[in-house]
């Protein structure tokens, strides 16, 4: 026997690289499927809440859409109601009655009336200015608007300042906010 050779039944694992992978630790085929399980459970969990999270945004979103759709509306009539002069009455009421639902246009047309007659004796002219709002409430066919605003009321008598409050009922009619109602508030 030479020191050259091995020995039969010794084997240098320094150049068996299939006897290095040997010492590895195996993992059991039960452990791989746990983990396999377990990630899976993860992804599917995962993909749920991704999902969940997405539905959230997009109704947050959409409810922020409303408000502001219905914000919208309210200011444009506050300012289109304390917008005025006597030269402009019938403008003025067709401009104010496309905001407005079926049943607040009548009680607008007998207000008006009134006022039509006031409005031109004492050569009127208002400018309005919305200065905040913010939505009450608001459902998927009404919602109620504070307003706060200001008009400059110039007449033949005198010069006014006017301040308004006003809660701005709406309701929705074939997808569009019209104004069905609007009150004072303190």
């Amino acid at each position: 026997m030479t020191h050259d050779q091995p020995h039969a039944g010794t084997e240098s694992h320094d150049d068996d690289p299939v006897g290095r992978e040997s010492r590895r630790p195996v993992l059991s085929a039960s452990l791989r499927r746990t983990m396999a399980v377990v990630l899976t459970v993860l992804l599917v969990v995962s993909a749920g809440v991704g999902l969940w999270s997405f539905q959230q945004l997009r109704e947050s979103d959409a409810e922020l859409e409303t408000r502001a759709d219905v914000a919208r509306v309210a200011e444009q009539f506050t300012v289109s109601v304390n917008n005025y002069d006597s030269e402009s009455v019938e403008d003025y009421q067709s401009t104010v009655s496309r905001m407005l639902s079926t049943k607040f246009q009548t009680e607008f047309a007998k207000a008006m009336e009134d006022i039509v007659a006031s409005v031109q004796q004492a050569q009127m002219d208002s400018k309005g200015t919305v200065l905040a709002s913010g939505v009450a409430t608001v459902d998927d066919d009404s919602a109620r608007v504070l307003v706060v605003a200001d008009a400059d009321v110039k007449t033949v008598f005198d010069n006014r300042q006017r301040h308004f409050r006003w809660e701005v009922a709406l309701v929705k009619v074939d997808g569009t906010w019209l104004v069905d109602d609007f009150t004072p508030v303190a």
